[in-house]
Parts: C-alpha cells; sequence; structure tokens
C-alpha cells in the first residue's frame, strides 16, 4: 500500500501538468467511456490525469518511479526496484488507483502544482508524498 501513494501523488501531478495532454487524450480515445468521463478538457482540474513519467518523493525520501499510461493506467517501480501497476479512476474529485492483485484502491487530493510542476499530494489516510514530472527517471531506468 505504501506505493500506492506514490502513484496517486504522480496521478496528482499529472492531472494540473498539462491540459493539452488531458485533452489530446480525451481526443484520442472517445470510446473509452471512463476516460471520457475522467478527462473532460479544460475544467477537468485535480480529476484528469496526464500521460506520462513521474518521480514520487515519500516522506522518508525514498523516490518511486511512475509512468501514467494513455487509457488510465499506471506502471511503476519502487525505490526498493519493487514493480507493481494498475488502473486509475476519479472519484469526489480524487484520484483512486487500483493496484492489479491488490484488494481495494487508495485515493489522493492533491494541491496546486508548483512553478516547476511538483504538487504535494495527501492520500485518504493522510500520507503525504510530492509528485514530480521527469523527462526520464534516474539512471534512465525504464518502466
Amino acid at each position: 500500500m505504501k506505493y500506492a501513494i506514490a502513484l496517486a501523488a504522480a496521478l496528482s501531478l499529472a492531472a494540473c501538468n498539462g491540459t493539452d495532454s488531458t485533452n489530446d487524450a480525451a481526443a484520442t480515445d472517445a470510446t473509452s467511456t471512463t476516460e471520457a468521463a475522467t478527462i473532460a478538457g479544460p475544467d477537468a482540474g485535480f480529476e484528469a490525469v496526464a500521460p506520462g513519467n513521474y518521480e514520487i518523493v515519500r516522506a522518508n525520501g525514498k523516490i518511486d518511479d511512475l509512468t501514467v499510461h494513455p487509457g488510465l493506467t499506471w506502471s511503476m517501480v519502487a525505490d526498493d526496484d519493487t514493480p507493481s501497476g494498475g488502473t486509475i479512476f476519479a472519484q469526489d474529485g480524487k484520484n483512486c488507483f487500483v493496484t492489479e492483485g491488490v484488494e481495494g484502491h487508495r485515493c489522493f487530493s492533491g494541491e496546486t502544482p508548483a512553478a516547476d510542476g511538483s504538487m504535494k499530494v495527501t492520500g485518504d489516510d493522510g500520507e503525504t508524498a510530492t509528485v514530480r514530472p521527469v523527462e526520464r527517471f534516474a539512471g534512465n531506468r525504464e518502466i
């Protein structure tokens, strides 16, 4: 479950990190009811999730690498090299993450992004992390 906060943080940042990507995703995959409902154009706000690469910096300083894929799916490699992935959905203004093979889901809310695109996110359990967009992961790790 500690990895879910990293994922949620990244998705929260993605939500505010590029309305162009959000609009492109909705136009590209109009057949996906879930995506079309979640990515609703420039006024979608936090509930929109932009595809891309993100680093999730947890409160303990560990950094997880997250990729949000088109179609509201995600994959992540945790700081300890443990891989995970799953799906994303929006609920009550929050981004919620379902981890494959794990029962239930975790939801996160996000603050307004900083000038560098980073964003503080908070899980429903109170755990916080900072999500920041990156072109490539440290060590050029691919997910």
